[in-house]
């Protein structure tokens, strides 16, 4: 049978509460892009965050360059890494969401809690909001500059914007706990540590539109993933009955994919109303499945 378990708790304090050696596989989607990035942070937070005025009033913080945000994701996920690596079986996989211009000190922090960089997935949503802006209005505020420079600096810039480039992709790092002995006897002994490649798909590229109106009707979470996308994920590096943690799991899409798989599933989120919608998400889809199962 089927199980699942919804926590509300901050991620660490929960993941340092499991047995070693007692989840098959983590897949986590953590916050990034936020100010306040600290053992603290909740959605009040980040959405206080986004609401402070930046060079334009209406262009969220996280959107401007802030050359000490990746720096500060990271720390704040070093010890998360170092938990999940206690608590995966030997072999285990980790899939960490990340956005391109972080994802580097990502990678650095799982390397520094002791796991095993393998790959870089992709996760391609064709388009996102664009976020480079264009001149006219930084050369109108500018006081430095006379009616007259304005007027030419406007036409020097005509069709330049600032280097942020719509984005079309988030990038995913799987990282492995060290397997015991060789691939095969670690798979014999644990259940894990190989991918399941059974439909020869190979991928380190998946291709899925951003949740539509539908989708995103469940959810109400703002960055809320595809369910197939995750069923991609969790199909290939999780076994069949095995249990998935995801210690970020806003409104529970990763657990609505492991159910429709076999998986158990952990889900813990800081904030209660993302784990009340996540707990109604897992109810309907475990009916669901069990009508499908008696046809």
């Amino acid at each position: 049978m089927i199980t699942y378990n919804i926590i509300n708790d901050k991620a660490l304090n929960y993941v340092a509460s499991l047995d070693s050696n007692s989840i098959d596989a983590t897949i986590i989607d953590p916050p990034y892009g936020i100010d306040k990035l600290n053992e603290t942070w909740d959605i009040n937070e980040i959405k206080k965050s986004t609401k402070k005025s930046g060079t334009i009033g209406s262009i969220p913080v996280g959107m401007k360059f802030d050359k000490t945000s990746a720096i500060n994701i990271s720390e704040f996920l070093l010890p998360h890494f170092s938990e999940i690596l206690r608590i995966l079986k030997p072999g285990g996989f980790l899939l960490v969401f990340s956005q391109a211009r972080s994802s580097h000190r990502i990678g650095v922090a799982l390397e520094d809690a002791g796991l095993e960089l393998r790959d870089q997935l992709q996760w391609n949503y064709g388009s996102g909001q664009g976020k480079a802006q264009s001149m006219n209005n930084f050369i109108n505020k500018n006081k430095k500059f006379t009616e007259k420079e304005k007027e030419k600096y406007k036409i020097l810039c005509e069709g330049m914007k600032t280097p942020q480039l719509t984005p079309t992709f988030e990038t995913i790092w799987l990282a492995q706990k060290p397997k015991e002995g060789t691939f095969v006897e670690n798979y014999i002994k644990y259940g894990v540590g190989l991918v399941n490649f059974k439909d020869g798909s190979k991928r380190v590229q998946f291709n899925h539109k951003k949740p539509g109106k539908a989708e995103r009707a469940d959810g109400q979470h703002p960055t809320q993933k595809p369910v197939a996308l995750l069923e991609d994920l969790v199909k290939i590096f999780s076994p069949e009955f095995g249990t998935v943690l995801d210690c970020f799991c806003g409104s529970g899409t990763s657990g609505v994919a492991s159910i429709r798989l076999n998986r158990n599933y952990i889900g813990v989120d800081f904030d209660n109303n993302f784990c009340n919608i996540s707990k109604t998400r897992l109810i309907n889809e475990l009916q669901f499945k069990k009508i499908l199962d008696e046809k």
